[in-house]
């Protein structure tokens, strides 16, 4: 082996050393535990309304439960009701009222973590207007 291939054999490892240490793996040939088991997060418009805007996230914890933080930004103080559905089941349901300084409302909820794919959906509906946020997520961890 010449000088030059020893060099750059050196640098090579050292430069992959250094991703590893960092916790980046080039071409995803390594995953790190927190890279596999990936956030999802979801939002978009609502209907009836064009300033309200909705979110939805998922969360795996260490324990292996999901943490699921659904949100509704509005421009108003309303009253909404909300329904969480895990895998077409209802987990969770409710009534809120928009009251933040932003006027919006967030639930959070936690759920089980199925074998396979969890499919989430959000739906909030304004009580006083025709206004829908609905939003879903499919967590694959």
């Amino acid at each position: 082996m010449s000088h030059l291939e020893r060099s750059t054999s050196g640098r090579s490892a050292l430069a992959l050393g250094l991703l590893l240490a960092a916790g980046l793996a080039p071409c995803g040939l390594v995953a790190s535990p927190a890279a596999a088991k990936a956030d999802v997060v979801a939002s978009g418009p609502c209907r009836g309304a064009p300033d309200s805007t909705w979110k939805l996230k998922v969360d795996q914890e260490a324990n292996g439960s999901l943490t699921v933080t659904a949100a509704v930004f509005s421009d108003d103080t309303d009253e909404w009701g909300w329904k969480l559905k895990h895998n077409d089941d209802v987990s969770a349901k409710g009534t809120v009222t928009a009251r933040d300084a932003d006027r919006s409302f967030r639930v959070a909820r936690s759920m089980v973590d199925f074998t396979g794919p969890d499919e989430i959906v959000f739906r909030a509906g304004n009580k006083d207007s025709d206004e829908i946020c609905r939003g879903d997520v499919t967590f694959n961890g």
